[in-house]
């Protein structure tokens, strides 16, 4: 069965699938957010899954059924991913809810964080992942 993997580096994002690189997105979570300014906007999350989109949408359907791991080099996504390392879409879905609901109101902290669970739930969208094994 094939094995695909994201890696989160702090400059960029790497896409693999059975030991193999599909794509390199330098820049990472600044790629990602483009233009957006110290104080992340609802407009700035849309943004942010338009880039993603265009970013692993080639590859999206190599990854059905798939459960996905995610190499966080960074640590970031434990702000949203807390507990163990197994997760479902669900608790994906639920991570970006909780995401947009603090850039709506003004609580983020950390927005690298942010781009880093929008790739996540659009990688666990499109790919139509089964889940999802981070590790730090």
């Amino acid at each position: 069965m094939s094995q695909p993997l994201l890696i989160i580096e702090p400059q960029a994002y790497e896409l693999w699938l059975d030991e193999k690189l599909l794509t390199r997105l330098a820049g990472g979570a600044a790629s990602l957010l483009g233009g957006a300014g110290p104080q992340l906007r609802e407009s700035d999350i849309e943004a942010a899954i338009e880039h993603a989109e265009d970013w692993l949408m080639p590859f999206s359907k190599l990854f059905e059924g798939l459960q996905l791991k995610v190499n966080d080099k960074t640590g970031r996504l434990q702000h949203y991913l807390s507990g163990p390392e197994h997760h479902s879409v669900e608790q994906v879905e639920q991570a970006f809810s909780d995401t947009h609901y603090e850039v709506a109101h003004g609580r983020t902290k950390d927005s690298d964080a942010v781009a880093d669970i929008v790739l996540l739930r659009e990688l666990a969208h499109h790919g139509r992942l089964s889940g999802i094994s981070v590790s730090y």
